[in-house]
C-alpha cells in the first residue's frame, strides 16, 4: 500500500511533470507528497587539489535555494487536495534522495532528467542511481 510518495525536485520541467503524477497516485491512494531538493555541496576533502578554502552554504542560504525551486517546482499547479511536505538538505543528490527513499517512503517519482550537466544524456545519472539502489520502487516520469 502507498502512503507516502517521494518527489525529489531541481525545479526543472522533468520534476514537474514527477510531481503532477505523483499528484494523480496520491489523490487514487489517499497518499501524502514528500517534495525534496537536495542542494549540492562538494565535500571539503574531495577537491583539496584546486580549491584551497571551501565556505559551505549557509542554513540561511539552502532555505532561500530551496524555497525558489520549490516554487518553480510548484508555480501554476492546484493541489490543494493533498497533503505535501517539502524538505531542502545538503549533499550529493542521489545519495540524498536514497537516505530519504529508505525512511517511510513507499514509492519514488522521479523526473528521468533535471539540471545537471549531460543534457542529452536519455536518462540522468541521479535517476539511474535511485532507480538501482533505491529499497522502494521507482516510477521515472518523461
Amino acid at each position: 500500500m502507498v502512503k507516502k510518495i517521494l518527489v525529489p525536485t531541481d525545479g526543472s520541467e522533468y520534476s514537474r511533470r514527477a510531481l503532477l503524477t505523483a499528484a494523480q497516485y496520491a489523490k487514487e491512494l489517499n497518499a501524502d507528497i514528500k517534495l525534496l531538493h537536495v542542494v549540492s555541496q562538494p565535500p571539503t576533502h574531495m577537491y583539496d587539489f584546486t580549491i584551497k578554502e571551501y565556505y559551505p552554504l549557509s542554513k540561511e542560504k539552502v532555505e532561500e535555494i530551496g524555497a525558489k525551486v520549490f516554487a518553480a517546482t510548484l508555480e501554476g499547479l492546484e493541489l490543494e487536495e493533498i497533503q505535501i511536505s517539502k524538505q531542502v538538505v545538503t549533499g550529493y543528490p542521489a545519495s540524498e534522495i536514497l537516505n530519504e527513499s529508505s525512511e517511510e517512503v513507499d514509492l519514488v517519482i522521479i523526473g528521468s532528467r533535471g539540471h545537471r550537466p549531460l543534457k542529452g544524456a536519455l536518462l540522468g545519472s541521479v535517476t539511474q542511481r535511485v532507480m538501482a539502489e533505491a529499497a522502494c520502487p521507482v516510477m521515472v516520469v518523461k
